[in-house]
């Protein structure tokens, strides 16, 4: 394991948050190149290592899932009423992120120096490698920083009582712990603009690779999950996105921004190429399993464990059943010949309706009858993986919808044997990048416009992800090729399908700006009973309708943070 995973996912509070009095002085403390650099791969640390760090996947606060957890604050926020009192948008948000940022700030203020040595040699190429160092660490920290702002925007924007839309408060050095009551929420375009600063910063700072072998200033053994001119551009193009929707712009559509965004995507695009790795063969673990994929552009080790199989694997299994695909989020995959299931040519049969589903489909759904782990699972009525099935399926640990999850386990993992699955969650990746650029292209550019010179317009972007989604002789986005709006809306179904779970859908389908009704669709699941000859009947029913008021496009500023300072405004509503 190189020495930057280890720092890492294992260093202890001492390392990162070194105490000046007593235990060590300052003068000790910037003396060692390791605590120096260990304040900045604090912020590193505090990145999520799984995608469900919102005490469960955030989609369970859509139509795209639910959790067996009822007393869960995401079933809750479902399935009840959203309270800031117990907001799990909050969770992995507000105190996190301003300690990372804390942290950055930390060792830009002591390892940026030029007299700083994090290189100790003797050979005349000693002050060339410290130069090196430090310039990629301080591109790391500047991006390390808009990483964090971002985690608190797309979290935490809103318009106040004053009208007008804010972002969150701007500290931009140590802050000391005196001045916190007077913080103020900075304007979102002030936060967008210091994230944009940041990450060009970075990208001109930071490698677009890290080279083969062990060069500790380069080299990729040594610098592994570390942050790239690549990685730099790609979240810019996430913020971009963001920053051009139409929930930010008063219901419209910001096509500079959406320029910038595309122009950001083509900028880390024409480094990786255009076209994707395949990943969606084998099970479709492949880019959370292997520590090489070709998909992931920035990625954080999320252990050597079975934690997310032990939540997630189906009872029989011996797992929890946690997350429960809906039936929403089953008919939104298209056919593999392309064509959504409520089209007439799609060939969709209601009696057999996992029949002509691709890899992604199965790669992302536990559904009845598939093949799992040597076995079938079972999700019709008295099933095996039914509630009250077998004795193990219990209505704590079994499906609400009909469906488990099958995005992010290992099948290798055995809860038996507790033989451990190694697990690597993509903070970025070329999928996610890809739509991006599709979405902020056709916004800006039209679909057919290639202003990048890539060889790469909007549309081909959108037809690569479903080429590698598996969908061959795509006739259905053919016939759309020249109508914008359902360009749009293939573009947003790709968006919920291709990375669901993996946080977006929550706030993609807020940042749209759709209709209140787009939040409250009712969720549905399905039930499947099996008659004495052995064939099955599939039922579609409501299992709850989300109660998400107008104000609810926007999240709670945290509750605790609005009474320890109240100079920070609370948004409309909450």
């Amino acid at each position: 394991m190189s020495l930057a995973l280890i720092m890492l996912s294992a260093c202890d509070e001492e390392f990162f948050e070194p105490k000046y009095d007593n235990e060590r002085t300052l003068e000790q403390t910037v003396n060692d190149p390791a605590r120096v650099e260990g304040m900045l791969l604090r912020a590193y640390s505090l990145m999520p290592s799984s995608p469900d760090a919102y005490g469960g996947f955030l989609d369970c606060a859509t139509q795209n899932a639910v959790t067996n957890n009822l007393t869960n604050n995401l079933n809750k926020t479902l399935a009840e009423r959203w309270e800031r009192i117990s907001n799990p948008v909050d969770i992995g948000g507000w105190t996190i992120s301003y300690r990372a940022i804390q942290a950055v700030h930390n060792f830009l203020e002591l390892g940026i120096d030029s007299n700083f040595t994090f290189w100790k040699g003797k050979s005349e190429s000693d002050s060339t490698i410290n130069a090196t160092i430090r310039q990629r660490l301080e591109g790391e920290s500047y991006f390390l920083r808009g990483y964090w702002y971002f985690n608190l925007l797309k979290r935490f924007a809103g318009v106040d009582a004053s009208g007008e839309m804010m972002g969150v408060p701007l500290i931009l050095e140590v802050q000391d712990a005196n001045d916190y009551e007077l913080l103020e929420r900075n304007t979102f375009d002030e936060v967008v603009n210091q994230i944009v600063a940041d990450l060009n910063q970075a990208a001109t700072l930071l490698p677009e690779a890290y080279t083969p072998g062990d060069d500790f200033a380069l080299g990729y053994n040594f610098n592994y999950g570390r942050a790239t001119s690549v990685a730099a551009n790609a979240l810019l193009s996430r913020v971009y996105l963001y920053a051009g929707s139409a929930l930010y712009n008063e219901g419209r559509v910001d096509e500079d921004m959406m320029a910038k965004a595309a122009d950001a995507a083509a900028a880390a695009l024409e480094v990786l190429g255009t076209s994707l790795p395949n990943i969606y063969d084998d099970g479709g673990e492949a880019f959370y399993t292997d520590s090489e994929n070709d998909e992931v552009i920035l990625r954080k080790l999320g252990g050597i464990n079975n934690a997310i199989e032990r939540n997630e694997f189906p009872p029989t299994y011996l797992g929890g059943g946690r997350t429960n695909p809906t039936q929403n989020l089953v008919d939104a995959f298209p056919l593999a010949n392309g064509y959504p299931t409520d089209d007439p040519l799609s060939g969709y049969d209601v009696d057999q309706p996992y029949a002509g589903r691709n890899a992604r489909f199965n790669a992302t759904i536990l559904y009845d009858g598939q093949a799992f782990k040597g076995s079938v699972i079972e999700t019709f009525v008295d099933g095996k993986d039914y509630p009250g099935g077998s004795d193990a399926a219990t209505v704590n640990n079994s499906t609400r919808t009909g469906y488990y999850l099958r995005k992010w386990v290992a099948a290798a993992a055995d809860l038996n044997t507790n033989s451990n699955a190694r697990h690597y969650f993509p903070l970025i990746r070329k999928g996610e990048l890809m739509l991006n650029y599709a979405e902020a292209a056709l916004e800006a550019y039209g679909a057919h416009n290639d202003p990048n010179g890539l060889g790469l317009t909007a549309y081909q972007a959108l037809a690569e992800i479903r080429r590698r989604a598996g969908i061959s002789n795509d006739e259905y986005l053919a016939v759309a090729a020249n109508d914008e709006f359902t360009l749009r809306q293939i573009i947003r179904n790709e968006r919920r399908v291709e990375l669901c779970f993996e946080g977006h859908y929550f706030y993609d389908i807020r940042r749209w700006g759709g209709d209140l009704e787009d939040l409250n669709e009712t969720i549905n699941r399905i039930v499947i009973t099996k008659d004495q000859l052995g064939d099955k009947s599939y039922s579609v029913e409501p299992l709850v309708t989300p109660q998400f008021e107008a104000h609810m496009r926007f999240g709670p500023m945290p509750f605790n943070e609005s009474i320890k300072t109240p100079t920070i405004s609370q948004n409309q509503g909450w």
